[in-house]
């Protein structure tokens, strides 16, 4: 497929591009996932997202010439390289068949861009959309793994191939910074004294192996079980599943509250629970689930401690997160949509107006709708975003048969990360038995001199 650029067919009020985007909104998807729960009523669900993201956008969205920014509250001139990443997935997710926020994407990468720091990621917090009044400095982990997802998004919502250019160089930088040789995050690119379960991403790393093809070992198994290990100790010290805002490097406990960092956590594991029908994060989400479908909605408050008790915050930084653990099964489905509900009653408060419970009602919402789906999933080979290695790879019963231009080493890996199969093939067709393989979702890596792909595949 080639990507081409599309030109505006108009510019509309705050330099919306009336244009034709690849998926438009609303997607309205179950993700393929059978035993994931999602909103009953997704039509529904998709007319209040739009109502939330047209506040959000008026709101918050601030441009200053070719720059762009997330603002911190109304009105406020601090802008967050979090709110980067945020408004760049909304720009990503909420372009529809008559409206492309390609232009308001591009301003706040810009703005990203032009705020980096010494090792090439942004400074946390930037005065007035202005790079030049860098009032935090050095980078927050969050922020990049965000961007760099929403870079890879809009390359197939926008068709455009240099957005996987931008993400790629943006990953080496991330994985060289941001990231221990063990696989653990770090917080930021120069601190790393405690770490964040919220920063933690186990769908992005997928997307970031299949960019990122010289970390993709690193991506998809080091990175992968190093903080899903964290992720799994942090869950299993508490009976409710709540995870901390902050631990140590075995996640054990530093503040023991479920505040407002911890509280994007669901949002991570939920995109791979939907996307990738990611077991390990189905149990982390189950277990804390279990414990949220004993509360009613309307009694959420936080921060909350890791023991269950709520704290006088009622809003949409602790609704509309909690409710995304519900997606782990059917059998929370009557919950789902009454967390939904009372996220959608209480959306005007003056609490649910602010930048960062406003993020979390839309980021939530728009997951748990079916309307943040992959999109590079099923719909647009990675593979054909440059030239390709392999002709063709394919599944056929147990046999996995392929046709490469070049020698080259094929590993197959679950979704968890572990290498299953490792084999060596020579140019032209061949074929792989995967007779041992239990049916299931897999990714299959080619590399040859010094490229890689990775491609998805069922196996029956």
């Amino acid at each position: 497929m080639n990507f081409l650029k599309l030109g505006a067919a108009g510019l509309m009020a705050f330099g919306i591009a009336q244009a034709t985007v690849k998926f438009p909104f609303p997607q309205n998807s179950d993700y393929g996932n059978a035993s994931a729960a999602t909103l009953t009523d997704k039509a529904l669900a998709s007319t209040q997202l739009q109502t939330a993201f047209d506040y959000y956008y008026t709101t918050f969205y601030r441009e200053n010439g070719n720059y762009a920014c997330i603002r911190a509250d109304p009105g406020d001139n601090q802008c967050f390289s979090e709110g980067i990443g945020y408004g760049m997935l909304m720009m990503v997710y909420f372009s529809n068949a008559t409206t492309s926020y390609q232009s308001a994407f591009d301003k706040l990468w810009a703005l990203y861009k032009a705020a980096e720091d010494k090792y090439g990621l942004m400074n946390w917090k930037i005065g007035n959309a202005n790079p030049t009044e860098v009032w935090g400095e050095y980078a927050a982990t969050d922020a990049e793994v965000d961007v760099a997802a929403a870079l890879i998004m809009a390359a197939y919502q926008f068709d455009d191939a240099s957005y996987l250019t931008e993400a790629k160089t943006l990953l080496q930088n991330v994985r060289t910074y941001e990231f221990e040789s063990n696989g653990l995050h770090k917080p930021g690119d120069n601190w790393n004294d405690k770490k964040n379960p919220s920063y933690i991403s186990p769908a992005y790393y997928r997307l970031f192996a299949a960019v990122d093809t010289d970390g993709a070992d690193f991506w998809n198994t080091t990175a992968m079980n190093a903080n899903y290990a964290l992720l799994e100790a942090n869950s299993a010290s508490h009976s409710t599943g709540l995870f901390d805002n902050w631990t140590d490097t075995n996640g054990v406990d530093l503040e023991s509250r479920y505040g407002y960092d911890a509280a994007r956590t669901p949002w991570r594991l939920g995109q791979a629970w939907y996307w990738f029908g990611d077991t390990r994060a189905q149990a982390l989400l189950q277990k804390l689930g279990t414990w949220v479908n004993t509360q009613p909605a309307t009694s959420v408050g936080g921060s909350i401690s890791v023991s269950g008790s709520m704290g006088a915050d009622h809003n949409n930084t602790f609704v509309a997160t909690l409710m995304t653990s519900l997606s782990a099964g059917k059998e929370f489905q009557t919950n789902l949509d009454a967390y939904w509900n009372e996220a959608v009653a209480t959306t005007g408060s003056e609490a649910n107006q602010k930048y960062f419970q406003k993020s979390m009602e839309i980021l939530n919402g728009l997951l748990v709708s079916g309307n943040m789906p992959d999109f590079t999933s099923g719909k647009v080979s990675i593979s054909k975003v440059s030239k390709a290695l392999s002709n063709a790879v394919a599944v056929q019963g147990k046999t996995l048969n392929l046709n490469v231009s070049k020698t080259g080493e094929v590993k197959l890996y679950d979704l968890t990360g572990h290498a299953l199969l490792n084999s060596t093939v020579s140019a032209g067709s061949s074929t792989l038995s995967l007779a041992k393989v239990p049916s299931g979702v897999y990714f299959v890596q080619i590399r040859s001199e010094g490229k890689s792909e990775l491609h998805k595949i069922r196996v029956e």
